[in-house]
């Protein structure tokens, strides 16, 4: 993924409306691009401030934003971890399902006489 690409995906990442695919490789980039970083760094400040602006309890917090962000980031990567194994698991038990129902249709047929194995 290029910088522009990047840049241009930042409010879909704070929106929370790329797919997988998108998302892996929004996060490969801005880990290893530090101004594509920087650019998702202000625009989650930006989007966090104005989200908890009128918030009455938040009026005496402090929010460390580098850290929060670094945790949804973390968090985020993890989610797409999660959904690589869940795919593998959904192909892995796809291919168990068709096996077990090939050979129930063996089973099926040597017991019809359809299929004879020589002894």
């Amino acid at each position: 993924m290029d910088c522009r690409t990047a840049e241009s995906l930042v409010n879909a990442y704070i929106n929370r409306t790329l797919s997988v695919e998108q998302l892996e490789e929004f996060i490969k980039h801005v880990r290893s691009c530090p101004s594509c970083y920087e650019e998702l760094e202000t625009y989650y400040i930006v989007h966090f401030a104005i989200r908890h602006l009128d918030d009455e309890d938040g009026e005496n917090m402090t929010f460390d934003m580098h850290k929060m962000m670094e945790q949804d980031l973390h968090n985020r990567e993890n989610y797409v971890h999660r959904q690589k194994i869940r795919r593998v698991l959904h192909i892995f038990l796809l291919v168990l399902f068709l096996l077990l129902v090939f050979g129930l249709l063996v089973f099926a047929a040597m017991r019809l006489g359809h299929i004879r194995i020589p002894i």
